[in-house]
């Protein structure tokens, strides 16, 4: 009997160990969605994770980002292929809840993420003992007026009088609906907090080698979304082979005038690739840009107010310079005020125009936009308008692009109702979300005001779209074959298994869609 029990154990230890040897990938987000994007890469000595991203509501899917999966926490290493935040958004909590290895990425990657962490918004779910002034609060409460500031760090103690303190640790929403009063975070306890996180942070140049270990290193190639944008190629030594898996962070289409094509990977063994777009083609050239700068013309000329919701980090930066296009063409007179309301944009574009005075050694941007040498077109206003009051005709560029939060959603109750509005939608849009609703051709939208008829003039324009369609995906994949095994993440169910069989029809017979919470190449 103890000889049975015996064998048991060393088949059990064997079988055990032939597992471990072995590579495997969990998606925790941007699989089977659009957001999230999250995936935990496992070796024989370490595990890696690819992006930590927060989601956002999309299908009848929650955004679920005050938790963090302790796997992740306890990763060794993390490799960033960009500084959108349904692919950042997690870091702050991430660290908060214990993660303490390496975060690794491209200096404009690096220099972006922390250009919008420094606002607070990717803080707002970090549960931590806050306290703040009761007067304050009390003041706050009886004349329904102000916002009230919170605080976590000691420094800040010494500077408040009848101190308030939370007894367990709670997020900034909690406390809000906990009150019902406005909440903001302390300036000076986030600089700490930014500081704290930076420490994590390498920045490392496109097709450099990078060693995590013996037996894994990684290389980044250009993925051409936005500024700073990588796909991961990894080299995994495991049990005497090298396995090449490759991570394509999110595409570009090949079509920006500000930011360079992606790079063609090397062949690999395994990759996973973003499918944003990836069951259809877009009938989109350059062309497209000089239909938009005559269509914001045209709509300057009939005296009207151009509305462009649009994401705040490199979105807006690449509307921005087809209006100083324009401008310089003469087709826009200088003199029609441009307002762009959205903080956050403006950080960016201000790290935009550092860049162009400053060049870093590895350029952000195609040499053509450091010949021109700004972002900026004439007329460039900052400052929200007393009541909202704009000029007439003007421009005005909000956050965020679904017009589902941010300046976009306060602008909604005011703008759409106006027949002399022209809306421009040029981002990304959930479905249930109102710039998706108005994509759709209908005259009525539902938002949080209830139900709101249009009489905005609606103009969609996919040029500026950032995710390549079926086509570039493709030719992504030129260095592929029959043999490569493909896993499709970052794209809705349905856009998803269409991509499916276009791959496979193309040849990619090993094509799967992958799941979260699912262990693959185990």
């Amino acid at each position: 009997m103890k000889k049975f029990y015996f064998v048991l154990s060393f088949l059990l230890l064997f079988f055990c160990g032939s597992l471990y040897a072995q590579i495997s990938v969990e998606y925790f987000g941007g699989a089977g969605r659009v957001s999230g994007s999250c995936a935990l890469l496992k070796t024989e000595d370490m595990s890696i994770i690819v992006d930590c991203g927060n989601f956002y509501e999309e299908g009848g899917l929650p955004a679920y980002n005050d938790t963090i999966d302790k796997k992740l926490i306890n990763a060794d290493a993390m490799v960033l292929t960009h500084a959108h935040n349904d692919h950042s958004g997690k870091i702050p909590l991430l660290i908060n809840a214990g993660y303490r290895g390496k975060i690794y990425c491209t200096e404009a990657t690096r220099k972006l993420l922390f250009e919008t962490f420094d606002d607070g918004w990717n803080h707002s779910d970090i549960k931590q003992k806050y306290f703040w002034s009761k007067n304050s609060r009390l003041n706050i409460e009886k004349i329904h007026k102000g916002v009230l500031t919170l605080h976590w760090y000691y420094d800040c103690r010494k500077n408040i009088k009848n101190i308030e303190d939370i007894d367990k640790r709670q997020s900034l929403n909690q406390l809000k609906t906990k009150y019902n009063i406005g909440m903001k975070l302390c300036k000076n306890c986030l600089k700490k907090e930014l500081e704290k996180t930076q420490k994590y942070f390498i920045d490392v140049p496109y097709k450099d080698i990078t060693e995590l270990s013996e037996k894994v290193n990684f290389v980044l190639f250009d993925a051409g979304h936005i500024t700073g944008s990588a796909s991961v190629f990894f080299n995994i030594y495991d049990d005497g082979k090298i396995k090449k898996v490759v991570f394509s962070g999110d595409l570009g289409t090949g079509l920006s005038k500000i930011t360079p094509d992606k790079d063609i990977i090397p062949k690999a063994d395994y990759v996973f690739i973003e499918n944003t777009y990836g069951s259809g083609t877009r009938d989109v050239s350059f062309s497209n840009y000089e239909v938009f700068q005559r269509a914001i013309s045209n709509a300057i000329k009939d005296n009207k107010i151009v509305w462009i919701p649009s994401l705040s980090m490199h979105r807006t930066q690449k509307i921005l310079y087809e209006i100083k296009q324009a401008q310089l063409k003469g087709l826009l007179n200088e003199d029609v005020p441009i307002y762009s309301l959205s903080p956050s944009s403006n950080g960016i574009t201000k790290l935009y125009e550092k860049e162009l005075k400053n060049p870093s050694s590895e350029k952000w941007f195609k040499d053509e936009v450091y010949e021109i040498g700004s972002f900026l077109p004439a007329k460039y206003i900052t400052q929200k308008q007393k009541n909202e009051e704009f000029a007439v005709p003007c421009i005005i560029i909000s956050a965020s692009g679904m017009m589902n939060q941010g300046v976009s959603y306060s602008l909604l109750n005011k703008l759409l109702k106006l027949n002399n509005v022209e809306v421009f939608l040029v981002s990304y849009a959930a479905p249930q979300t109102p710039a998706g609703q108005l994509k759709k051709g209908t005259n009525t939208i539902k938002t949080k005001y209830g139900k709101m008829d249009v009489a905005a003039k609606i103009n969609v324009f996919n040029i500026f779209s950032d995710h390549a369609d079926s086509i570039e995906l493709l030719r992504w994949l030129t260095n592929q074959d029959a043999n490569t095994q493909l896993y499709l993440v970052h794209g809705e169910k349905d856009v998803l298994k269409k991509a499916q069989k276009n791959y496979k029809l193309k040849g990619f017979r090993n094509t799967k869609i992958a799941v979260i919470g699912e262990q693959v190449l185990k």
